[in-house]
Parts: C-alpha cells; sequence; structure tokens
C-alpha cells in the first residue's frame, strides 16, 4: 500500500449529480494526504465544479462520445496524456469499462477501481474495495474507494463545492439586478428522463403559495432542452403581474455560475437531478420528489434538511434486482398513470418546503 502518494489521479465520467457527489470522497483523499497533488479527470462541463477544491491542483475536462469508435479515440488520446503525468496512485469511481482501462494505462502501482454496478468486478483494481455487492448510497460507494486504500473515512461526509467569494456576489447583484426579492425559492423543473418529472401544474402551485405566503420570488431552473418544461411550468402560473414578475427563469449560464446562483436560494425544490445535488453541496436546504427510483443510491443527505417525497411499495417498480430495492425504468408511463408522482400532492410539497425554510432557509442572505 502507498503510504505517501505525491500525485493522484481521480477519474468519474458521469454526470452533474455523480460529479458532486465525488466531492465527498475527494474531501477524504485530501484530509489523509494533504501534500499530494490531486489530478481529476471528469466530464465536461461538470468538471469545473471541482475548480478551486481544496488540493485539487488539476482538472482534465472529458467529452464522453456515445458513438463507441469516437469514445475509444478520445479514451486512448486521454490515456497517452495522463500517463505521461506518473501518477502513484489512481481511484476510479463508479467506473466503467473504458475508465478502468484509462487506470490501468496510467501506470499507477496502486489503483482503487470501483464499477459503477454494485455486482461488477471492479477490474484492474489492485487493492480490495470493502462494501462490494451491496446495495447502499453512491457517495458511500464512492467512499468505498477511498477505503479500499485503507484509510479511515468517518461516517457522514457529505459533498460540498468551493466557490469565491467573488461568485457569490456576482450572483447577488446579479438576481437583484432581475428585480427579485427575497426569500428565494428555486424550482429545478428537468429530470434525466420525463417519468422522473413532478407534474409541472404542481411545481407552479407550491409556487404560487409561496408568493402567497413569504411575499418573495421563485427562480426557475431548466437546463438546454428543457425550453419546453417551462413553458409547460407557465402555463398554470396566473397572468398577474405580480405572479409574472416575481417567478422567472434563469437566464443560461456555466455550472459555477449557476451554483453561485444557487447559492443565493433560501430553499430548492426539485426532482431528483443534478441541480438538487448541487444546491446541497452549496449550502441551501432542498426538498426533492423522487417517483420510479428509490431514494436509497441518490439521496444521503440528512432528512430534517433535505426532505424528500417518495410513494413507496408500488407494485408497478418490478425492475429490481436481487438485492436491490423496487425500481421502475420506463420513459414513459401509461398503464399506471404515473402514480408514483401523481400521488403525492401539491399540499405535502409545499409543507416540505415552508418546514425547511423556517427551520434552515430564512436567515440564508440576510
Amino acid at each position: 500500500m502507498i503510504l505517501n502518494p505525491k500525485r493522484i489521479l481521480v477519474t468519474k465520467f458521469r454526470a452533474m449529480g455523480d460529479t458532486v457527489l465525488l466531492t465527498a470522497a475527494l474531501k477524504e483523499l485530501h484530509r489523509h494526504y494533504p501534500m499530494a497533488q490531486i489530478h481529476v479527470a471528469a466530464t465536461e462541463p461538470w468538471v469545473w465544479l471541482l475548480e478551486g477544491f481544496p488540493g485539487v491542483t488539476q482538472l482534465w475536462p472529458v467529452t464522453w462520445h456515445h458513438d463507441r469508435t469516437a469514445r475509444t479515440k478520445a479514451i486512448t488520446r486521454l490515456a497517452f496524456k495522463l500517463r505521461s503525468e506518473k501518477y502513484d496512485l489512481v481511484c476510479a469511481f463508479h467506473a466503467s469499462p473504458s475508465s478502468a482501462m484509462i487506470a490501468l494505462s496510467s501506470g499507477a502501482k496502486t489503483r482503487s477501481v470501483h464499477f459503477h454496478s454494485f455486482k461488477a468486478k471492479n477490474v484492474y483494481s489492485t487493492v480490495v474495495i470493502p462494501g462490494k455487492g451491496q446495495m447502499k448510497p453512491v457517495v458511500e460507494r464512492d467512499l468505498d474507494t477511498v477505503r479500499g486504500l485503507g484509510l479511515e473515512v468517518p461516517a457522514g461526509v457529505m459533498p460540498e463545492i468551493f466557490l469565491k467569494q467573488s461568485e457569490k456576489d456576482f450572483a447577488k447583484e446579479e438576481i437583484s439586478a432581475w428585480g427579485l426579492k427575497r426569500p428565494f425559492l428555486g424550482i429545478a423543473l428537468g429530470a434525466s428522463r420525463p417519468t422522473k418529472i413532478w407534474p409541472l401544474h404542481r411545481f407552479a402551485d407550491v409556487a404560487q403559495k409561496w408568493l402567497r405566503e413569504t411575499s418573495g420570488s421563485v427562480l426557475v431552473i431548466s437546463g438546454p432542452g428543457e425550453e419546453k418544461l417551462s413553458e409547460e411550468f407557465f402555463k398554470s402560473i396566473p397572468q398577474s403581474p405580480e405572479c409574472r414578475a416575481n417567478i422567472q427563469t434563469m437566464p443560461a449560464a456555466n455550472v459555477r455560475v449557476l451554483a453561485a446562483r444557487l447559492s443565493q436560494l433560501n430553499v430548492l425544490l426539485g426532482n431528483d437531478s443534478g441541480p438538487r445535488h448541487l444546491a446541497t453541496a452549496v449550502g441551501i436546504p432542498t426538498v426533492t420528489v423522487f417517483g420510479p427510483e428509490h431514494p436509497l443510491e441518490w439521496h444521503p443527505y440528512p432528512l430534517d434538511r433535505h426532505p424528500r417525497l417518495f410513494v413507496d411499495h408500488l407494485p408497478c417498480r418490478i425492475g429490481n434486482e436481487p438485492g436491490s430495492p423496487p425500481w421502475c425504468g420506463l420513459v414513459e408511463c401509461v398503464a399506471e398513470a404515473h402514480q408514483c408522482m401523481t400521488q403525492i400532492s401539491a399540499d405535502s410539497v409545499h409543507d416540505q418546503v415552508m418546514r425547511v425554510y423556517r427551520e434552515y432557509g430564512k436567515n440564508i442572505g440576510i
């Protein structure tokens, strides 16, 4: 086992939320190896969320191609670049065959390679990673990759994104220039597939209740390709000047600007998607609506500050493997009428939004 690595390579080629969750493991690597240079290869554009992270001295942005030929060429080019860095240690989180091959090609003698599937063999790993074959939160799976190095990891390590004060100040001035007044509720409308999206008219109901009870504002977050979600959401918003003035959509921005804007919210409400992980990592209380997928893997957060709403024990969730909780992989739900989401009322979500605002979000920005 390497006791004092000078150069560490970390890889994780997945989505925004996965990149945010990686930061818990990065904190532990830096805590145990404070003098090491940590390089991170991660998916563009999410990799830039790690800019300024303690101990991280180099970021390698990677475009993950869906076309196999293009992906193979890109992986080969990246592997050659990384090999020249002469790393002592590689940690591959949420690995795939491609990222495991990059770990092997790096030439590092110590490799902690943890495959994405909780059942798949950890190929090319030189260490035994504990907890393999157990379904658990993804953040804990990432931390197991660190534990495989023989390092002690305390319970409850949570993700964190580090922003410059100048970034926060700019976001504060920007939102003020939009004519919005505190407190701010953020609503993230999107998700990776339609069945993970709570009915948009219910988001609109919660937005209107927020305006009435707080006299604040609502910022709607929708990413690239989600413009229709915003359009449908606003169809359920009254045409009154008060509603239209105090409910606005955030303009498009890069991920660091988005993170800074989220840091100005008092509460974020959203589906199981990247923005709510990002809000959590910049210290904002959240409320998450879960539908077809069980929260076990993707909601490691304390439920008092980050409650989640989930309809348990639905017989239509039949896609689980032995040892994992029931889930549904449908892109569109017709036969079951999307009951995993429609059974969650606007009132129940609003109650949680107001509770976390009163208990945790009220003093943010004051």
